[in-house]
């Protein structure tokens, strides 16, 4: 009996520290069928058009695991993990490629260590919102877009100016995230460089925002450090969102710069219209380049979506994105058209 005892008191235990934590599994699969044309201009002859099956069009594939210990007195313990998938043709991956964190979060605000989005990726993330962000195919921006990640069918796009990614993400990164004061919110991100010298590589951003109500709006600012002149980049960028109820919109400002005297200065809108379970969404962006004081390059995109929400987890869509790049002299030296049908699921 007095074991018995004991063994029930063993199981209440480690059933109050285990209902003290938890661990999320969550991801998003997107495929979808349609055909691209992304690439030069040259002696007036364009990209070839492509038909194929895609990955990540609209929402970026991806499986996660999240969890959350609490260690009382409103302190807790955090960790995440997060993988890219590629639905299409699906290849080895490394584990927490997209995310690799653990840290602390209470009333002063969150810690996190590891590999995660910088502070800038938030609000970038921010003025792209209504404009069918979350993956670069279809987003309708003509400033710096990545590669694909479809393989060379579509190759990595040089937007206006050519300056390199700002990198939504950086490794051996400590970030912290303030908790709200009346709607006004800042965060911090550092990259350690950890390369022996003379290489500098250190990646710093922070953020300020204002959230209250139905407005969202905020500034970042993000510096990828590097000996080389083209590759020591600075990046600028106002965001804005709110929700009219009936429609949201979003837009905002991007600048990317470098120490090679190159500056590229995008604007973009965009806006979701839900019309019971279908959302109809548009999106257009204009970008200038200038090398110096001279303009070299100017380009601009638009993009259209439908999408039939079958569930809260399941929607169908079709979605296209067109856009061109000219040089000084107008004529056009690049550009870009995605169109596509495909599932997008959540869990």
């Amino acid at each position: 009996m007095k074991k018995s005892l004991i063994a029930l008191a063993v199981l209440a235990a480690s059933g109050a520290a285990l209902a003290q934590s938890s661990v999320t599994i969550y991801g998003r699969l997107d495929a979808s069928v349609g055909s691209a044309k992304v690439g030069p201009i040259v002696g007036g002859v364009g990209p070839v058009s492509n038909t194929q099956l895609f990955n990540s069009n609209i929402s970026s594939s991806r499986l996660g695991f999240r969890g959350v210990e609490d260690l009382g007195g409103g302190l807790k313990a955090i960790f995440g993990i997060e993988t890219d998938l590629q639905v299409d043709a699906p290849t080895s991956t490394t584990l927490g490629s997209r995310a690799a964190f653990v840290g602390l979060s209470g009333g002063f605000g969150t810690v996190k260590l590891g590999r995660h989005d910088t502070s800038f990726d938030d609000i970038r993330d921010l003025s792209l919102s209504a404009n069918m962000f979350d993956s670069p195919n279809m987003v309708s921006t003509e400033a710096i877009i990545g590669n694909t990640g479809n393989g060379p069918a579509v190759p990595a796009f040089q937007g206006v100016g050519q300056i390199a990614d700002y990198g939504d993400r950086a490794s051996n990164q400590i970030r912290y995230e303030s908790p709200s004061f009346g709607g006004f919110s800042a965060g911090v991100s550092y990259g350690f460089d950890e390369a022996p010298n003379p290489v500098k590589q250190e990646v710093t951003a922070f953020n300020l925002r204002y959230k209250v109500g139905n407005l969202d709006v905020g500034y970042g600012y993000q510096e990828n450090s590097n000996e080389a002149a083209a590759s020591n980049r600075e990046y600028n960028t106002l965001g804005a969102a709110y929700d009219f109820g009936s429609f949201r919109v979003s837009g905002g400002w991007n600048q990317a710069k470098n120490k090679a005297s190159l500056k590229s200065d995008t604007y973009s809108i965009g806006a979701i219209v839900p019309v019971g379970a279908i959302d109809f969404s548009l999106g257009y962006s204009t970008a200038k380049a200038k090398q110096g004081s001279a303009t070299f390059e100017k380009g601009d995109a638009f993009s259209a979506g439908v999408f039939y929400n079958m569930s809260k987890r399941t929607r169908l869509y079709g979605a296209l994105t067109t856009g061109d790049i000219e040089n000084a002299a107008g004529t056009k030296v690049r550009e870009r058209e995605i169109y596509a049908v495909g599932v997008a699921h959540v869990f």
